[in-house]
């Protein structure tokens, strides 16, 4: 080659990072020039003259290689895609996978355990103790309507990761009822300073996000009772009215023995049973109860006993987070002697299904609004001329804020305050087309004594000002937003 050997040639190649394939030529027939053009990723060696009959035969091995070579990349290509897409729905799949063990719809089995593994990264063992904890809003500072208060939401549950999961492992999950939780992973040593850590989450929650807010610490427990965990903690703060903004660790003597492993109804089945009420309905309890009496269970009078008591506190701890007073559960039918439920098997089965159809029919009765809901909204309307707020109304029900909140939101699909709002502004169209108040009148009436503020929620609501929408004598059956 003028100016350049051959070999030079491929060492620049080579320096370059080229991936080429070389078939060296040449009149030499030493050994080092041999040994140099392979060291430098030559693919052959023919000494000259050429036989053409052997040069096709190289040159055709040469491009099955370069063909298999191309075959590679392209699959190692796809398998990078793949890889990295595996890699941004790991944590995806970790929420579910925690979402359905929580719902009851996945057990802690080997299976199970396996999928965590792979998309948490975790092993069996920093998951086998498990504390859960429940980020439940109360309030918050600055109005905001229901997509903001999602988005809100979700900036919450990246904060928890960013400061509760700085330093400890675990997962941030929102479970099929819209609540938060961290679950942090003890299986391989306990949090430490867990309520002072909750309480700088909360500081920064307020600062930043203008949320104020409580931290329920559960128990560390076995992943087996995580569940049973999980729920104590949404019936804690069912039952919560008097602790607000707080971190509030597990307590022991008024939970009870949550966390015994046994057929019979404890408090941790009995709120198992409350939720597959309240979830799933009577034919999720039906299917639970018939687990618990096939051939082979160990059934005693004790046992059926435990079984008609727990149906019965199953059945008024969710009619009453549904409303009912509990004395409904016996007003058209009075043979729910447990007694009689107890003396075989065949009569417990056709005394719980009584009892059964019982809670079905008053939870079908008013299935489209419930009693809670009803009473909050004739709160509302009963105090147009102040400013009602969710405190004040979950006070007036015996709820907690938080639990208010989800609960009307469930059976509206509205926030709280979006419906506080439209209602108020309902009634000031109503005034506008239908009387001749002043506006200022009017705005006065429904609690708003700065007029430039009312007018900028009802052109909110309505799209127009007050005085537009008086103007033109819009319907007074418009629908806030329309």
């Amino acid at each position: 080659m003028p100016e350049q050997s051959g070999l030079e040639l491929m060492e620049w190649v080579k320096e370059e990072g080229m991936r080429l394939e070389t078939v060296v030529l040449t009149c030499h027939s030493e050994f080092r020039y041999a040994q140099k053009a392979l060291q430098l990723g030559g693919s052959d060696y023919i000494l000259k003259p050429v036989i053409y009959r052997e040069l096709e035969q190289v040159l055709q091995a040469l491009g099955r290689k370069v063909e298999e070579q191309r075959q590679a990349d392209h699959e190692g290509e796809r398998y990078h895609q793949l890889a990295e897409l595996w890699q941004g729905q790991k944590p995806l799949l970790t929420e579910r996978y925690w979402k359905d063990l929580l719902d009851g719809r996945e057990r802690p089995d080997a299976s199970w355990l396996e999928r965590i593994r792979l998309a948490a990264d975790v092993d069996a063992q920093l998951i086998g103790t498990i504390r859960p904890l429940l980020i439940s809003v109360e309030n918050w500072e600055k109005d905001i309507d229901e997509r903001d208060e999602r988005v809100m939401e979700f900036a919450l549950r990246k904060a928890a990761e960013e400061i509760l999961l700085e330093s400890l492992p675990g997962a941030v999950v929102e479970d099929y009822r819209g609540n938060s939780l961290i679950l942090i992973y003890e299986g391989g040593a306990a949090a430490q300073r867990l309520e002072e850590l909750c309480d700088r989450y909360r500081e920064a929650c307020r600062t930043y996000f203008y949320c104020k807010m409580s931290v329920y610490i559960g128990d560390a427990v076995p992943l087996k009772n995580l569940r049973g965990e999980y729920l104590g903690l949404l019936h804690e703060e069912y039952r919560n009215v008097s602790i607000s903004w707080s971190s509030i660790p597990a307590g022991a003597a008024s939970r009870g023995e949550r966390h015994a492993d046994a057929l019979q109804p404890d408090s941790t089945a009995l709120l198992e049973w409350a939720d597959l009420l309240e979830q799933g309905g009577i034919e999720s309890m039906r299917a639970r109860l018939e687990e618990l009496l096939m051939p082979g269970a160990a059934v005693t009078v004790e046992t059926l006993t435990a079984y008609a008591y727990g149906l019965m506190q199953a059945a008024y701890l969710t009619l009453h987070r549904k409303g009912f007073p509990a004395f409904m559960l016996h007003q058209y039918r009075e043979d729910f002697d447990v007694s009689a439920a107890t003396r075989s098997v065949q009569r417990f089965r056709a005394w719980s299904e009584g009892m059964l159809g019982q809670i079905g029919v008053l939870l079908q009765s008013r299935r489209s609004e419930s009693p809670v809901l009803r009473q909050i909204k004739a709160y509302i309307a009963d105090h147009m001329d102040r400013d009602v707020t969710r405190e004040e109304l979950a006070e007036h029900v015996f709820l907690n804020p938080a639990y208010l909140s989800r609960l009307f939101r469930k059976e509206t699909g509205k926030v709280l305050t979006d419906y506080i709002l439209q209602e108020k502004m309902r009634a000031a169209a109503q005034r506008l087309t239908g009387t001749d108040e002043s506006v200022s009148a009017i705005a006065a009436g429904l609690g708003y004594g700065n007029f430039s503020y009312f007018a900028r929620l009802f052109r909110k609501v309505y799209g127009k000002n007050p005085h537009e929408f008086r103007k033109i004598g819009t319907d007074s059956s418009a629908t806030p937003g329309a």
